[in-house]
């Protein structure tokens, strides 16, 4: 789960993830779109769809990597590299090209004598020398040494660093929600811009491709680090959530968080990036893509005019060759937070486009939503788990919920729940089973199964229409991505034909106990008359501390005071923590300006 820099950037992430969670759980095309295709001669796969209601146009690169390509060593490469292409290229972002440059091979020779000396400071790690292989103590004198120049060589690159040029550019010709994010398996870039800019975005993306200039990288993996302290680290389950995943996939490509394993951040050089551009930056690994208020076949003109001359890359990408090993028991982790007793029961099933993740999705929604089997038999028959829901800055969900997460190279059926406080997670656990072996015997029946194909529908066309195509162009961008755009058109068909003996097949095929993964999560004790604060408010508790935009704080303490009112007392306790401390935030920034 799962991103210009800066704050904004990690909000905007929040609205993303959102977003993105959704492409996995309910299929596109509850109506038909007219999709235009094309290919340059480099390979780039270029997507346009005509919507002629606003003169503006969506331009996005969605580019076929994620952390499922990356291998340890270099994990968190991939959201590392998004971070950095927001830092301009060799014209952009600096206000001396020659002395930008220089001063980064400085910094590459400095790194690479540093390496030598992390050799030896890991080594003793090992042997038991020393606790942190970072803490002052631990480095050597050489070590020491060089960190110094190498900090007074990044002071004087911030001499002539032009902070956020990029972004700007794009801001100063009407440009706006301009953001990125990466996931397992891909990694898009996008923005809003009026019709008469798509050209300058067409330069912008093209120079940015082959000239990205990585510069305050090494700061930068400072960023990455700290924004996997406060929206991973931080939060109540954040480690505990990361280590059932690692657990959860043996072999697979998916058993690392996508911000990578902090050791690898901090060891990951500019040469890698270079590598990891040449080899998955390439346009033969990428779809361009285009919504709005345009002519194709004058766009696809232009398109080939600024992305056809990129060269294609001088290697294919390699695939994912490893693949998860069938699993030969149960396994279960047992952890503590500051949290409501909480479970998730896992299984390993199918990756996309497979025939099962049809039925598989049509079970999730079986499950799924207060008129769901999950809610039904936890909540209204045997009381053991919450009613509400967790409120987050853009919505509601239900503390007990179902979904198939299909990815490109594997999925898996998840089901969870959180507890009443009484209520231990292997209870909840003993009743998620039932409702499980109870599907394997009887299947839905055909008033659940309409029901659910119905709401598929609804929801989804309510999806495609969030933030003026922004959600059209996340489900058409991802399918891009994951191998096959035509499943925008194609994924409603599929799920339309699944029968009851579907579901009851799947059930019976996936969920076999001794297969079964789960996270149990026990509640920490905490002091008598003290609030709990849910997963979701220590997030965002994190964020409101970070930030140092006024104006965007504003922006969400007004979101929080709006969702107060239809919020249940519950939830408004988490509330009314989150504006103290937004107030409290506010005010410190004001302080500091002011000052």
């Amino acid at each position: 789960m799962m991103v210009s820099a800066g704050t904004k950037r990690v909000f905007l992430e929040v609205i993303l993830l959102v977003l993105a969670v959704s492409l996995y759980a309910i299929p596109a095309g509850a109506q038909k779109i007219d999709i235009v295709e094309g290919t340059l001669d480099n390979g780039m796969q270029v997507l346009m769809v005509e919507k002629h209601d606003a003169p503006t146009i969506i331009g996005a690169i969605f580019f076929h990597v994620g952390a499922a390509n990356e291998v340890t060593g270099i994990t968190g490469i991939s959201h590392l590299f998004e971070h950095m292409m927001f830092k301009g290229s060799k014209v952009i972002g600096t206000a001396d090209s020659r002395k930008d440059r220089k001063i980064m091979d400085q910094l590459d020779a400095l790194k690479e004598r540093m390496r030598e000396e992390e050799r030896v400071m890991r080594e003793n790690f090992h042997r038991g020398r020393s606790d942190d292989m970072y803490a002052p103590e631990a480095k050597t004198a050489r070590y020491l040494e060089f960190e110094g120049e190498f900090n007074d060589l990044l002071q004087q690159q911030k001499e002539s660093i032009v902070k956020d040029e990029f972004s700007e550019i794009y801001k100063k010709h009407g440009g706006y929600f301009l953001n990125a994010f990466t996931s397992d398996d891909m990694t898009a870039y996008f923005v809003r811009l009026p019709k008469n800019k798509i050209e300058l975005f067409l330069w912008m993306e093209a120079d940015r491709i082959q000239n990205a200039a990585f510069r305050e990288f090494y700061s930068e993996r400072d960023v990455v680090l700290e924004e996997r302290r406060l929206n991973l680290e931080s939060t109540p389950t954040g480690r505990l959530e990361e280590s059932f995943n690692a657990m959860f996939w043996e072999s697979g490509p998916y058993g690392w968080d996508v911000f990578g394993w902090p050791s690898d951040i901090r060891s990951i050089t500019r040469e890698d990036a270079r590598w990891y551009r040449e080899t998955y930056y390439a346009p033969n690994n990428a779809t361009a893509m285009f919504i709005g208020d345009f002519d194709p076949d004058e766009l696809f003109g232009m398109v080939k005019k600024y992305f056809g001359p990129i060269p294609r890359g001088k290697e294919t990408p390699p695939d994912v060759v490893t693949l998860e090993i069938e699993q030969v028991g149960a396994k279960r982790l047992v952890g503590e937070a500051e949290t409501s007793p909480q479970i998730e029961v896992r299984f390993h099933t199918v990756a996309f486009q497979h025939p099962d993740s049809y039925p598989l999705q049509i079970l999730a929604g079986v499950l799924s939503g207060k008129s769901g089997r999950l809610y039904k038999k936890l909540v209204l028959e045997d009381g053991i788990a919450l009613s509400g829901s967790v409120s987050g800055m853009m919505g509601t969900r239900l503390h007990v919920d179902a979904g198939q997460d299909s990815r490109k190279y594997g999925g898996y059926f998840s089901l969870s729940a959180e507890g009443k406080d009484d209520v231990g997670p292997e209870e909840l656990g003993g009743a998620i089973h039932g409702i499980l072996e109870d599907l394997k015997e009887n299947p839905v029946t055909e008033y659940e199964l309409e029901k659910v194909k119905n709401q598929v529908i609804a929801n989804n066309v309510q999806r495609i229409r969030q933030f003026q195509g922004i959600g059209l162009m996340f489900y058409l961008g991802s399918y891009a991505a994951l191998g096959d755009y035509s499943e925008f058109n194609m994924g409603m068909d599929k799920l339309l034909t699944v029968t009851t003996e579907d579901i009851r097949r799947v059930a019976n095929k996936y969920f076999d106990p001794w297969k079964r993964n789960e996270l149990l999560v026990h509640p920490k004790q905490t002091e008598e008359g003290a609030i709990r604060l849910d997963p979701e408010t220590k997030q965002f508790l994190g964020m409101i501390e970070s930030m140092e935009d006024a104006e965007q704080l504003g922006r969400m303490l007004g979101m929080i005071q709006m969702r107060m009112e239809d919020m249940t007392d519950e939830e408004k306790q988490q509330g009314e923590v989150l504006l103290k401390a937004a107030k409290e935030r506010l005010g410190k920034i004001k302080a500091k300006k002011d000052s």
